[in-house]
């Protein structure tokens, strides 16, 4: 018998390693990278704005984000923001102007389902209409076209540190003789990240930026590892 596992966002880093780990897939097995039919460069910017502070300076970073939001707001089309932190999100959305607010739709107000269906009214009326999630809605979630014109990243998608599962397979590996940041931690921030960037081409047509509000990504030694497991979209960084 033989079996094919398929997905946009099997690879981190570049390679299948992790896959690998969490998965138990043999070392025998065959794993093959297909370039996609994007054609990333013309279609999408990743950016790290200018001013960007690095996203473990919570309060810092909450207030970067108060005050650039709305000069990335895409007008009469679709912007979706996506947070590593419910409390930083809701935290960010109560500090926003009444006028930005008001065309805002946050993860909890109502279904994930009823978001995107209001969010998508309002493209259809000509209006413009932004989306602040969290995790669940940088995976799985289809905006194409004019619905998602910018995706928003507040800050690299590390795991939570006392997070248990996360805290047990990273003692795991330490025990193993591993590194927990560089064998966990990165990766599946990679992982995450390649995905919620997936978010913004959904067709060939579609265009757009990507702006990651984390300097991390251009200060930090795996910055590096992190862009270069990006789709090659064009950059600007800083």
């Amino acid at each position: 018998y033989a079996a094919v596992l398929t997905s946009a966002t099997l690879k981190s880093l570049g390679n299948f390693n992790t896959l690998q780990r969490e998965t138990g897939v043999p070392s025998s097995a065959h794993f093959l990278s297909v370039a996609g039919a994007f054609n990333y460069a013309e279609a999408a910017t990743v950016r790290v704005p200018p001013g960007a502070v690095e996203g473990n300076s919570i309060e810092e970073h909450s207030k970067y984000i108060v005050d650039n939001l709305e000069s990335m707001v895409e007008d009469k089309a679709g912007t979706l923001v996506l947070f590593s932190s419910k409390r930083q999100m809701e935290q960010v959305f109560d500090e926003l102007p009444n006028h930005l607010a008001k065309i805002i739709l946050i993860q909890g107000q109502y279904s994930n389902r009823e978001m995107v269906r209001l969010h998508k009214e309002r493209i259809d009326q000509g209006k413009t209409s932004v989306l602040l999630g969290l995790a669940s809605f940088a995976e799985g979630v289809d905006l194409p076209g004019d619905y998602c014109k910018h995706v928003v990243i507040a800050k690299l998608p590390f795991a939570v540190p006392d997070d248990p599962l996360h805290e047990a397979l990273s003692e795991w590996i330490e025990g193993k003789g591993g590194n927990s940041f560089f064998d966990i931690s990165l990766p599946i921030a990679s992982l995450r990240l390649i995905q919620a960037c997936g978010r913004l081409l959904r067709t060939e047509s579609d265009t757009g930026t990507v702006s990651i509000l984390d300097k991390r990504l251009i200060t930090k030694r795996y910055g590096t590892q992190l862009l270069d497991a990006l789709p090659p979209f064009r950059r600007e960084l800083g």
